[in-house]
Formats: structure tokens, sequence, C-alpha cells
């Protein structure tokens, strides 16, 4: 069974955090991305986390606490193009949502995220409501979606259980079957 933990980002995962979002590219982030990420990884707002597969870094998110506005934004959630559809995604999702209503000082009732069209319908099936969309809103020129999840209208509980059910996903994926080893996670649509 494959080993999952979420973590803490530390300073070694500079490395594995910029080969994730590489992996991404072009279709997940516009030009110009990978130095705003540097300059997170250099300069985090806020607790960053990193998702392991067996003790390699496959996915990276975090968030910052904007006081005055009573939520939390989350930055940067992306995983490994080798995983997707292998709920990573989720999993740090609900790892992020989990720590906000736990840990975020001061406490927040609300989390939002922009995002691409594409990584929208994501976020919405998660519980997020979409709340604008800013043609162009990307120095890119890519559309920006903005969407919010309430912590208000969810328990710990329900988090605490979605976020088990990523989880679990996880690990079904990522178990060898008898059919063929998983050593090597096979790409979203492959068995």
């Amino acid at each position: 069974m494959s080993r999952i933990p979420t973590r803490h980002y530390e300073e070694k995962d500079r490395a594995a955090v910029l080969s994730i979002f590489d992996s991404n590219l072009p279709e997940y982030f516009g030009a110009g991305d990978r130095e705003w990420l540097e300059e997170t990884l250099d300069e985090p707002d806020g607790p960053a986390f990193v998702v392991d597969v067996d003790g390699v870094p496959a996915a990276f998110g975090g968030y910052e606490i904007w006081e005055h506005y009573n939520k939390a934004l989350l930055f940067w959630g992306m995983a490994a193009r080798a995983y997707h559809g292998a709920g990573l995604g989720k999993l740090l999702l609900f790892e992020r949502l989990l720590h906000v209503a736990t840990s975020a000082e001061p406490a927040t009732r609300y989390v939002t995220v922009d995002t691409s069209p594409e990584v929208s319908p994501f976020f919405q099936h998660c519980g997020f409501e979409l709340t604008s969309v800013w043609a162009g809103g990307y120095r890119s020129g890519m559309d920006m979606h903005e969407l919010r999840f309430d912590l208000a209208g969810i328990s710990l509980a329900e988090l605490e259980a979605r976020r088990d059910a990523a989880l679990a996903r996880c690990r079904t994926f990522l178990t060898p079957t008898v059919a063929g080893d998983r050593s090597q996670p096979p790409m979203v649509g492959q068995p």
C-alpha cells in the first residue's frame, strides 16, 4: 500500500514542487507563473503543504489569511500530471480546508480560490460556489473564475470525512493491482 502523507512544505521540496508545476504546463498555468511560484516558495504568505507518494512530493498548495476580509485564499493547488485523476488534488484541498478550519489565525469563515475555467468545475464539485468570472483576468490572458467555500456551512466531522474519502481514493488508485504493477502511476483514463 502506498504511503500518502500530507505535511508542511520544506525548502528541500523546492525542486520537486517546480517539477510538479512544469508537468502541468501549458494547460494549467500561464506565461510568467513559474516566477510567481518561485517567489511563493522563497517567501510563502501562509502555510504550504506537500502530499507525498511513497516519500516523493506529488502535490503542493497552501493558503494565506486575509485578516480584514474574514477569508483565507488558497494558492498553488497542483498535483503532478502523472497523478491527475488519482485524488491527490482533492486530498490536498480538504487537508487545506481542515487546516484553515482548525488552525487559521485569526479564525476565518470563508475560503476562496481563483482558478481557470478548466479547473473551476473541480472546486464546484468539492462544494465551492462560483462567485465571479473575470474575462482575461490573468496576465496571461486566461479567464479567471473566483470561488468561495463557507466553512460555517460544514462541520469538522464532515470535512474530515471528505478528506478521508479522498485519501481512500488515492490509496485505491495508487495500490498495485493483480493485473499490473502501478509503481509508475498511470495517466488519467488509463487502466
